[in-house]
Parts: C-alpha cells; sequence; structure tokens
C-alpha cells in the first residue's frame, strides 16, 4: 500500500474522478498537490476535504506552483491538454521526466480484474450499463464505472480477479492512457463533436481508436477489438482495428444487410431477432443506434462469459434486457398526455443525434432544438435534411435559435412549420397548442445547454418539469 512513498504527486482537476485519484495516491505513501481553477469558495466539499489528509490545494486560475517537483502528474478527464496553459505544463513536466497521465491510466494500473471499456461519441452509458447489467444477471460480480458517473478508481477496493469492470472511456481518458488494455474494447461510433476540446475531427477519432492500441491478438490469451459497422467513420478504419486484438464486427441491421454479409459478426440481427435471444419489440431501447448498441453489449456479454455459461444464461440474459430502465435525458419518455408523448432527449448536443432521435419515432413528430451551438452552421445542414425529409415541425430556441432558422430555410424547411422562441419554457407552450393526436414532442436540443443552463442534466430536468405543469 506504500507504492508511492517517496514520490510527490500532482492531480490536476479536483472534481468527480480527480479527488478519488487524490486520495488513492495519499493513501499509498505519495505527497500530493491538488490543483484547481476554482476558489477555495467554488470548490466541493469533497475537494476541500482532501486538505484533512494531508493533501496540499493549490488554487486558482493558471496556477501551478510546486507543479515543477512533482514525479507524478495525474490529469482529471475534460481538461483540455492541447491548449494553454496545460499544454505547456505538461510539456515541460515531460521534458524533466515527470511522468503525465490520466486517471483512467492510474485506475488501470491497479485494477485486479479484466475490463470491458466501451467508447465512441454517442451510446457509451447506455452500452456500459447494458453489459454490466446482463453479466450481473449471469452471475457475474460485474461493476459499471468510468466516464458514466463512478470512476473506475473508486470502484478499485470493490473489484477482485473474478470481476469484470464495464468502463466507459471518453476520448479525454484515452489522451493519456499509454498502457490502458481491456480485454474487450468497443467502439460504437464516430460522430462531429468536441471541437472545442480536440484540435480537429481527425485528431478526435483517432484518439478513439488508442481503446484498440494495447491489445494482443495471442491465440487463447486475445483481447477482442469489437466495432459498429453501421458508422461509416468507424467501418473506413476497420483496417486499423484489425492490427491489434481479435477483431469483431457487431451490426444494428438484420443479417442480411450488405456491410453485414462482408464481415463474420459477432453479434447481430435476423429478422428484427437479436441473435435468436429476444425480438425488437421486447427490447425498451428505442431507435436503430440503439439496436447496434445492444448488438455490441451482447456480443461482448457472450465473449466474456464463453460459450457454455451464455449458452446456460440466456434467458437471465434476454430478461436483463427487457427489465432494462433507459438512462435520463436520452429519449425518456416522460408522459403520455392528451395523445402526446413527451420525450426528454436533452444529453443530444450534437446534430447526429437529434437525427437518430427524430428517427426513433414515427411521424408527426415536433423537435424542440437550441441552445449552445458547438459546431459551425454548416454543419446542422444534415440534420435540417433529415428533418425536411420526415415532414417534423421544428421550434428552435435559445442562442443559436436565429441561426438555426437560416440553416433549416436553407435546406428547404418551409418557414411556417418553424417556430422561434427565447426559452425552452415557451418553445414547450408552442408544441403543446400546435401538436396533434399521437404526436410525439422531443427535446433533443443538437446544442450544448449553457446559454440558459448549468448542463444538460439540468435542462431534461427543466423539461420534465415543464411537461408536469402543463
Amino acid at each position: 500500500m506504500n507504492e508511492y512513498q517517496g514520490k510527490t504527486a500532482a492531480v490536476i482537476g479536483l472534481a468527480r474522478a480527480g479527488v478519488p485519484a487524490a486520495r488513492f495516491l495519499a493513501e499509498r505513501g505519495a505527497k500530493v498537490l491538488g490543483f484547481d481553477g476554482k476558489t477555495r469558495e467554488q470548490l466541493s466539499a469533497e475537494a476541500l476535504e482532501l486538505e484533512s489528509v494531508g493533501i496540499e490545494l493549490v488554487l486558482g486560475d493558471h496556477n501551478f506552483a510546486g507543479i515543477e517537483v512533482c514525479d507524478l502528474v495525474v490529469l482529471s478527464p475534460g481538461l483540455k491538454v492541447h491548449y494553454e496553459p496545460l499544454l505547456s505544463v505538461i510539456a515541460a513536466a515531460e521534458a524533466r521526466g515527470a511522468e503525465v497521465i490520466g486517471e483512467l491510466e492510474l485506475a488501470y494500473r491497479h485494477c485486479p480484474c479484466p475490463i470491458i471499456g466501451v467508447t465512441g461519441t454517442k451510446g457509451k452509458s447506455t452500452t456500459t450499463k447494458l453489459i454490466a447489467e446482463m453479466l450481473q444477471a449471469s452471475g457475474v460480480d460485474a461493476v459499471a464505472a468510468g466516464n458514466t458517473g463512478t470512476p473506475l478508481i473508486s470502484v478499485l477496493p470493490t473489484l477482485n480477479e473474478s470481476s469484470w469492470a464495464v468502463v466507459e472511456v471518453s476520448s479525454f481518458q484515452l489522451e493519456k492512457a499509454p498502457t490502458f488494455r481491456p480485454k474487450i474494447a468497443i467502439l460504437l461510433s464516430l460522430l462531429e463533436d468536441h471541437q472545442d476540446y480536440h484540435p480537429d475531427l481527425e485528431q478526435y477519432w483517432n484518439t478513439k481508436l488508442r481503446i484498440f492500441f494495447n491489445q494482443k491478438c495471442d491465440g487463447a490469451n486475445s483481447d477482442w477489438s469489437l466495432f459498429n459497422i453501421d458508422d461509416p467513420r468507424v467501418l473506413e478504419r476497420s483496417a486499423d482495428i484489425y492490427n491489434y486484438g481479435m477483431p469483431g464486427a457487431f451490426s444494428g441491421k438484420n443479417e442480411s444487410d450488405e456491410n453485414a454479409e462482408r464481415y463474420e459478426l459477432i453479434s447481430f440481427w435476423q429478422n428484427d431477432r437479436l441473435m435468436d435471444l429476444i425480438d425488437e419489440s421486447e427490447v425498451p431501447l428505442k431507435g436503430a443506434h440503439n439496436r447496434a448498441n445492444l448488438s455490441g453489449a451482447l456480443g461482448a456479454v457472450s465473449l466474456a462469459l464463453g460459450h457454455e455459461k451464455f449458452a446456460a444464461n440466456r434467458s437471465q440474459i434476454a430478461d436483463a434486457i427487457r427489465q432494462f430502465q433507459t438512462l435520463p435525458h436520452r429519449l425518456e419518455i416522460v408522459a403520455h398526455k392528451d395523445g402526446i408523448t413527451w420525450v426528454n432527449d436533452s444529453q443530444s448536443t450534437i446534430p447526429d443525434a437529434t437525427i437518430a432521435a427524430l428517427r426513433s419515432f414515427p411521424s408527426p413528430v415536433t423537435l424542440l432544438v437550441g441552445g449552445r451551438a458547438k459546431i459551425e452552421g454548416a454543419a446542422y445542414e444534415g440534420m435540417m435534411r433529415a428533418i425536411h425529409a420526415e415532414k417534423a415541425r421544428l421550434i428552435l430556441f435559445g442562442e443559436s435559435a436565429e441561426m438555426l432558422r437560416e440553416v433549416a430555410l436553407g435546406q428547404g424547411l418551409e418557414i411556417f412549420n418553424i417556430f422561434i422562441e427565447k426559452t425552452l419554457a415557451e418553445a414547450l407552450q408552442i408544441a403543446k397548442i400546435n401538436a396533434s393526436d399521437s404526436e410525439s414532442v422531443i427535446l433533443s436540443p443538437a446544442c450544448a445547454s449553457f446559454d440558459q443552463f448549468t448542463s444538460y442534466e439540468h435542462r431534461g430536468e427543466t423539461f420534465r418539469q415543464l411537461v408536469r405543469e402543463i
């Protein structure tokens, strides 16, 4: 427990992952400095409590006093490592021989059990939760962790050699994870996102591929590299994926699809039935993208269990799928009122996710779209074409509303089918007035929430409350 004795470690970012990482190092003998850009008044109670175990807090924007003596630097997820001031801080640390890693890498080095790593632009949280619950239903000690809410480093004490850690992995975490090697890695999707963090889209997509980089193809001890052939950008990179672990393709489409016929699928649908286990009508998840997510999840579970145990637990696995509770703010049906279905998809902050939401419900559909745009207007053109093709009503709100209206008109949407309101509450009222019987009203903003809300969760919770009040 004293493997860091005599070391001085810096933990940068004292939020959900940084706090347990700092405690972990201090408990193992390191002298720890905790850095955060916030003031004491802004810092969480959990972060302030680090001082009680001897961790020195270094607070304030651009304040890295003392980091020059640190042997180890641990970065919390989400820090902008490609931009100043962190870019220079990291470069200087590495130049003098300090090791710079992320919280995921630190946790991985001390994880006693095999890991299933799940990455992709969208679908990570749902797929991670699905895998963990299917394994648990099969009698396996499985824990969902990572970017999904509970950092992997926080659950290490609950794990042993017979456990499985199912870890949601973001591109932020893969930036500094040089030895991270999941036994099973899954790539769900590569969409346009996080352009405020990564220098360009190619760099972002290539970072996602790092989940495979340390995997080995070594007979019975091989790792598995699973990828979604329904996603064109993933498919384009499939040749690269074949360079690492044992490749395994999965799909949300029926087996007769052209791409499905080209690959030996580890998990697939046939006549809208998944691996002869469960019919689509029994699955609580909506949308073609979730068919693919479920297919990938089931493929991972079959590999983790092995053929014999998977076969023995088919009915338990099917029950786990049927009983799956969808995550909040992801195609979450909030209410059925006066013939209208109200859907909270606040987590959709990019156009591709909103297109998926639109196609998950039958017509007629009203979409509530808007907030703070994360991308340039031209990137919304494909979404507007999809909305036009589906003949959906579009209600725009928030900071980006005027810009989005111009894009919509440029892609053929009729002006009488576009509404603009300042706030989500006003947008919801317009939706209520105009929606017809059997219509779905979907909050799927395709934008960040920070113009009017503190987070996408805050936006989704506000939507729920507004629906309850109408």
